[in-house]
């Protein structure tokens, strides 16, 4: 669905609604086209949680290859640039 700010300001109501069902409303204004959707939830805390409690005991959250990824760059720490230096 497609709407200019104006008219997605005016009737915010019945286009949250719209976003709600899971269409994508396109707004186009001045500075580009932005989009109004709904995100997924992601995953809660009492997910997690629950997650982990299935582990099998020694299991770790990660692969193995995806937790030496996580310990390798602990221990290659770079120093943060800043962003006014080129």
């Amino acid at each position: 669905m497609e709407a200019n700010t104006r008219e997605f300001a005016r009737n915010f109501a019945r286009y949250r609604r719209i976003a709600s069902l899971g269409e994508k409303v396109r707004i186009s204004s001045p500075d580009g086209v932005f989009v109004f959707t709904r995100e997924g939830t992601g995953m809660t805390a009492s997910d997690l949680l629950a997650r982990l409690g299935r582990l099998r005991p020694g299991k770790g959250l990660f692969s193995a290859r995806g937790a030496d990824r996580i310990e390798a760059a602990a221990r290659t720490k770079k120093a943060a640039r800043s962003p006014w230096d080129s």
